[in-house]
């Protein structure tokens, strides 16, 4: 039986507009301030997001609003493969949640692939849960120290700092779609509670999960 669950994530959908050009879009998390917490876009020639500083080009996000939009130009799309990512902190090359492929010759107007992170419930059980979690190809998640986090209630912007957390993991794995169990959550899950499961990217200075960097959730209720 599939479990109920609202499913949010941060969207990143992109056009070609010519031979030169390409137009991006954006929808992060509900509470997010993209300017405050230090979002971005970033090309890169090829077919692999690299380092910051081999970007072909770095765009802030100076947008206060969930949704955005940027646009790309002085490309070569008839005879180079691009890619666009998405950061949430603009100080890590490793804090990228989203990217477009814009392979060579891409047919005007046509939506770009894209490629999502993502977290779902999958099992759950009276002090335990089991998540399935999806992050960009180039990502490596345990190593970029990628982690999931369980908190009381829906999705709010409280999260960001890390409110009402009840529970973290690490993910432990350098995979790109895998599952995650979380065992013995304190009080255990309880009957009728709203719950929200957080994917997020990184550590904040000071080595602890860094909770501005929020890319997916997953609500889901307690029958």
């Amino acid at each position: 039986m599939s479990i109920v669950q609202k499913l949010l994530k941060i969207d990143l959908t992109g056009q070609v507009q010519g031979a030169s050009m390409v137009s991006t879009d954006f929808k992060t998390l509900n509470g997010a301030n993209p300017k405050e917490l230090g979002y971005f876009l970033a090309i890169w020639e090829g077919n692999q997001v690299q380092n910051l500083a081999t970007a072909n080009h770095v765009q802030e996000i100076n947008t206060t609003s969930m949704d955005g939009n940027a646009i790309f130009e002085k490309l070569e799309l008839d005879s180079r493969d691009y890619i666009i990512g998405l950061g949430v902190n603009n100080q890590s090359s490793t804090s990228i949640c989203a990217t477009l492929a814009v392979p060579k010759s891409h047919e005007k107007f046509k939506l770009l692939n894209n490629s999502l992170s993502s977290v779902t419930l999958v099992h759950q059980s009276t002090d335990s849960l089991v998540a399935s979690f999806a992050t960009p190809d180039y990502n490596l998640p345990a190593s970029n120290k990628n982690w999931l986090a369980l908190f009381e209630g829906p999705f709010t912007a409280n999260m960001y700092k890390g409110i009402n957390v009840v529970k973290t993991t690490m993910i432990s794995k350098n995979i790109n779609e895998g599952a995650v169990a979380m065992n013995n959550i304190p009080g255990g899950l309880i009957r009728f509670q709203r719950y929200t499961l957080i994917y997020g990217m990184g550590l904040n200075g000071s080595g602890n999960l860094d909770f501005s960097s929020l890319v997916a959730a997953a609500e889901f209720d307690i029958s």
